[in-house]
């Protein structure tokens, strides 16, 4: 098994089987070598030109563009031969014929075929959805995760537990993707944790406003269900054209498995030292990460692990990533409040204050004195955001529990004490249903309303 990997419409590497399936190397093509040096991390910050990579990294790189959960295992299932092993695929090879099969569309600018597939650039095309067909993709999502469906050439990958379908939004239309065609928007229904959609919708909205990400946002009601709907920060339009931007999750940057995503220390530690390393500007890099690692911490948010993080790649420039994925987990009553990765010497969300926060600033590298503004600011500017947040987020739904929460561990973090837990709890009982707004309309684009060729 062999897989051709391209940087959008560039093959840049080639995957390589060895030692029958149990391991992979990557190694680059040696024109792209030529044109851009040695040590360059083009693919990720753990596969730096010219190869041939450790195993191990690309093992991780690779199982980091699949899903994981019950979607890798259904989408394992409509693939011969492959095995999973304690949720995982159990060799690399089973990951390399999963990608050989979905790795059309993932994650960043990485697109994969098998080794040798005539693949033309710009060939996918999309189809106009209505109203009946999204509910339908939605509630199929147990049985065609991300809208996968191999025989309809809908070839998509995304990591990630949680079920989310991948779509492209024109106009005020919806439209799937086929044959390698970019995705524009994430949409992910509220199904285990009440008013997750609405919650999440929520959070993330007061990160676009504090300046921690630039993409909208917003709740809709399809065939009953509530579903975020997330605009894609790795993707940007151009004229008619969507383009997609490299990216990758600090476990692929690491060369961490997915199912290690728990395990990968302190924000202070690895994540810190490789932004240090490789970032264009280091420093702007590990404040930035601060600022996410304080937010996450602020809104309740416990669930800060390594693929809840990323930095952006452009032909060898690294950058962090804006922030993404984070939901007040505290308004949940059967959730610990025990963070992913520590911050200072606490693991609970409720034992964190300004002292902890101080302390994992200096363990990245930025003096006291300036971590201090730092959050000072975050805070200020979070306090702000919250009680002038749109109605659009807070209508329908009990966000005052959200809401409560946040205010109350922002006047614990200024006063020096511990932030402590949740003002109040979402209880199944409590789900909406009601209809939140749609906000967001795309620029126009040039589509065919035709079935896939």
């Amino acid at each position: 098994m062999e897989l051709d990997l391209r940087l959008g419409d560039r093959m840049v590497a080639r995957a390589q089987e060895r030692d029958r399936g149990r391991k992979l190397s990557i190694v680059y093509e040696p024109d792209v070598v030529a044109a851009v040096g040695d040590e360059i991390p083009l693919l990720s910050c753990s596969l730096p030109t010219p190869g041939p990579s450790t195993p191990a990294n690309a093992r991780a790189f690779l199982e980091g563009l699949l899903p994981e959960g019950r979607p890798l295992e259904a989408m394992a299932a409509s693939v011969r031969g492959v095995r999973l092993q304690d949720g995982a695929p159990a060799t690399p090879r089973d990951a390399a014929l999963l990608l050989a099969e979905y790795g059309r569309e993932c994650a960043g600018a990485i697109v994969i075929v098998p080794a040798g597939v005539d693949f033309v650039p710009g060939q996918g095309t999309y189809r106009r959805l209505d109203e009946t067909d999204v509910g339908r993709l939605v509630r199929d999502l147990p049985t065609h995760p991300l809208g996968a469906d191999l025989d309809r050439e809908i070839r998509v990958s995304l990591a990630g537990a949680q079920p989310k379908l991948l779509l492209a939004r024109f106009g005020d239309a919806w439209y799937e993707p086929f044959a390698g065609a970019p995705s524009t928007h994430i949409l992910k229904p509220t199904v285990r944790w009440p008013e997750s959609a609405a919650n999440e919708a929520l959070v993330m909205r007061l990160a676009q406003v504090v300046g921690l990400t630039h993409a909208s946002v917003w709740v809709e009601r399809i065939d009953g269900i509530s579903v975020l709907v997330a605009e894609r920060y790795d993707r940007r339009r151009e004229a008619t054209e969507v383009v997609r931007l490299h990216q990758e999750d600090l476990c692929q940057a690491l060369g961490i498995r997915p199912i290690e995503k728990y395990r990968i220390g302190r924000p202070s530690e690895r994540i810190a030292r490789l932004l240090r390393r490789l970032a264009d500007s280091p420093s702007d890099a590990v404040r930035g990460l601060l600022r996410q690692v304080a937010f996450r911490c602020i809104v309740g948010d416990e669930d800060g692990h390594g693929k809840n993080y990323s930095v952006l790649l452009d032909s060898g420039h690294v950058n962090l990533a804006p922030l993404y994925d984070s939901i007040c987990t505290l308004v949940y009553p059967e959730l610990t409040g025990t963070m992913a990765t520590p911050i200072g010497r606490q693991v609970h969300l409720a034992k964190v204050d300004s002292t902890a926060l101080i302390e994992e600033a200096a363990a990245m590298g930025i003096p006291q004195a300036e971590a201090d503004r730092i959050l000072r600011a975050l805070a200020e500017n979070l306090r702000k955001a919250v009680t002038e947040v749109d109605a659009a987020f807070t209508e329908g739904w009990p966000s005052e529990m959200v809401i409560d929460t946040i205010l109350a561990r922002l006047t614990r973090l200024e006063s020096g004490e511990s932030m402590g837990g949740p003002a109040g709890t979402l209880e199944p009982a409590q789900r909406s249903t009601g209809t939140t707004l749609t906000k967001r309309t795309a620029l126009p684009i040039e589509v065919t309303e035709s079935d896939p060729v």
